[in-house]
């Protein structure tokens, strides 16, 4: 029997698009108005409302070629009501680097996302109507018929949105060329954009995956026989104006505040804002400006140049992974208690990946590098970074659905985590002075990017480096070295208000190591890090 109800397929579509502009773009109309101000401005503001309607009409038509109108349906809702979430109670907006860094992500920190707000959100706003989109009866058409009037509700979309448009010319033309961030937050159509660009730069599974070398050469001079011994911990999520050492009003920082060999750098910048494209970058031989996330797993990176100078490379990791910079490397994951002797309740501490190394140390020859990827501060979940005796600032946020707590008990929780940072990196510190008799022994700490906790209504990381702000962007950097190390503490302390950038990072290795790379010595000329003069033998 004929249903006495039913829609066509375009009639479908702009009841999706008009459901997700109310319900899914409530951070885009904030952005907006916080932009343009509202009574000015409010033709203008309708104006773009209409707009992103016809642009999400746009997208679902366009989808709708290729993929049953319900489906379309469906995933622009799933989606609309994940990202809205993500963008209402975080303030993040979601581009490719974003989606990158998800699909990076292993299943602790997605857990640690999941909450019973975005499961309410994605059940009322996402799952429930897509049930009624099952449930609606379609008017029945032959396919060239259905794809003829796509088409046509596509051309009434464009068109609509171009005559909208056209009185407020100029103001668009400076929302394009001044405002431009404000497109993150058109949900879904962003997202959605985000993920075909992501899938189009990756080469769709169908890249040139080769190695790609990057130098022919990499020596360490016959005359440095004493042998470096280097700790490298990469940071998770830790923000330079919350640590101590750098003139925060708490003290978060203790233990390396009352050590007198520590050399903590004031002004260091991230190359990214997410661990998927930092991690890489910062251990990339090219600058920000040049480097291709795309291409650094298949392309020589600096821990390669060193193992292709000799040095004994090990990376133990309490992460997600190196993302592909430990490729070619003895690698350790120090996630689980079958490896990570100091785990408890909440997770493996960061700390169990000092145990064991005396064993490693004692099979190698030569110089030797172990690079220690902490769990750190990553949030939402900021309380399990730290065991309950790391608990000094209360009351802290005790659930990783950070609507639920004060802005005082998320930045409590966050400044624990630093709290039990200080202590890790003070315990690797004493474990090289008992090596120092053997080795040139130093320890350099510096984090993959900052975080955002509650300014300006934005909370974690990963916003587009265009418009990320500077608690996601500005890292602590930190060099200890021994008095037996090759370092000059008291040049390099001169230096520690000077602006750097994690391109900085790479040489800053090569030179530790004093690696000549190509018969051009890196650590010579204007290095990054002074070493003590040769001494004279003559």
């Amino acid at each position: 029997m004929k249903p006495r109800f039913s829609l066509s397929h375009s009639t479908l579509l702009w009841i999706v698009s008009a459901f997700l502009l109310v319900t899914a773009n409530a951070q885009f109309f904030r952005q907006t108005v916080a932009v343009y101000g509202i009574d000015q401005y409010l033709p203008f503001l309708i104006s773009q409302g209409a707009v992103l309607l016809c642009a999400i009409m746009l997208f679902g038509t366009i989808f709708s070629f290729f993929l049953p109108v319900r489906l379309v349906a469906i995933l622009f809702l799933i989606t609309g009501a994940t990202v809205g979430y993500f963008s209402d109670s975080l303030g993040i907006a979601i581009d490719k680097e974003t989606i990158r860094n998800v699909l990076a992500t292993d299943i602790n920190e997605a857990g640690d996302l999941l909450n019973w707000g975005l499961i309410m959100r994605v059940g009322l706003l996402g799952i429930l109507p897509s049930a009624f989109m099952v449930l609606i009866p379609l008017k029945p058409a032959p396919l060239f018929a259905r794809q003829r009037r796509l088409a046509g509700a596509a051309l009434i979309a464009l068109l609509v949105g171009v005559l909208t448009m056209a009185p407020f010319g100029d103001s668009y033309a400076s929302l394009f060329r001044e405002h431009k961030p404000l497109r993150y937050f058109t949900n879904p159509v962003h997202p959605i954009y985000s993920v075909i660009k992501l899938a189009i730069d990756t080469g769709g599974g169908t890249m040139d995956t080769t190695f790609r070398p990057r130098v022919k050469t990499a020596d360490i001079p016959a005359e440095d026989e004493e042998h470096e011994l280097v700790i490298v911990v990469i940071g998770e999520t830790a923000r330079a104006d919350h640590f101590g050492l750098n003139g925060y009003a708490r003290q978060t920082t203790p233990k390396l505040s009352r050590r007198d060999d520590i050399i903590s750098f004031s002004n260091m910048r991230s190359c990214g804002t997410s661990t998927a494209v930092s991690l890489p970058c910062m251990f990339s031989l090219d600058n920000r400006s040049e480097f291709a996330i795309d291409q650094a797993r298949f392309t020589e990176n600096t821990l390669d140049v060193l193992v292709k100078a000799g040095v004994s490379v090990l990376w133990r990791d309490n992460n997600t992974g190196s993302q592909g910079v430990a490729n070619r490397m003895p690698y350790e994951l120090f996630n689980t208690p079958e490896r990570n002797r100091r785990c408890d309740v909440e997770e493996c501490r960061d700390i169990g990946m000092l145990d064991g190394l005396d064993e490693y140390i004692a099979r190698q020859e030569g110089d030797i590098l172990i690079v220690l990827h902490q769990m750190g501060s990553h949030g939402p979940a900021y309380f399990k970074r730290y065991p309950d005796d790391y608990a000094v600032f209360t009351p802290d946020c005790q659930s990783k659905e950070l609507g639920s707590c004060a802005n005082s008990e998320i930045v409590n929780a966050y400044d624990n985590s630093i709290l039990y940072t200080d202590s890790f990196l003070d315990a690797a510190i004493e474990y090289l002075k008992g090596k120092q008799d053997r080795y040139e022994t130093s320890l350099i700490y510096l984090s993959d990017h900052g975080e955002s906790l509650g300014e300006m209504g934005v909370y974690l990381h990963g916003m587009p480096y265009l418009v990320a702000p500077e608690t996601q962007t500005h890292v602590p950097f930190i060099i200890w070295a021994s008095e037996s190390s090759d370092i000059d503490r008291d040049r390099l302390r001169a230096r520690t208000n000077d602006p750097m950038t994690h391109d900085d990072f790479s040489k800053l290795l090569l030179e530790v190591f004093e690696v000549i790379v190509d018969r051009n010595k890196i650590a010579s000329g204007s290095s990054i890090l002074p070493l003590k003069p040769e001494p004279n033998l003559h």
